[in-house]
């Protein structure tokens, strides 16, 4: 049940286990490909409040402290301030394990 928002491809959900600096956003693009993005706004890094979430719609992500957009998608800049994507860590998966490694893509 944790991770029911990814059993069909588009869905979307947070994974704040101890990943990234403030999170994740994992992204369901199929059944063996997955976007992990940094929850870290790139329009202020630094700034505590800096926090991407998911909108309620679920159609993109947003940081409601700067008011940044973001594509679900593709982790680039929709709206607002922000002109650097989200960062993307390299995500592998093996039968039914995912593993979202250090990696950077982007």
């Amino acid at each position: 049940p944790l991770y029911n928002a990814l059993r069909n491809d588009g869905g979307v959900m947070l994974y704040n286990n101890n990943a990234g600096i403030r999170g994740l956003i994992l992204y369901r693009v199929s059944a063996t490909s997955y976007h992990a993005y940094e929850r870290n706004c790139s329009y202020h890094p630094n700034e505590a409040s800096s926090t991407v979430e998911i909108h309620p719609s679920t159609i993109y992500l947003t940081d409601y402290s700067c008011k940044s957009q973001f594509s679900k998608e593709t982790g680039l800049p929709q709206g607002g301030p922000a002109w650097r994507p989200l960062r993307q860590y390299h995500t592998d998966v093996t039968g039914n394990i995912l593993t979202i490694t250090s990696d950077v893509i982007n």
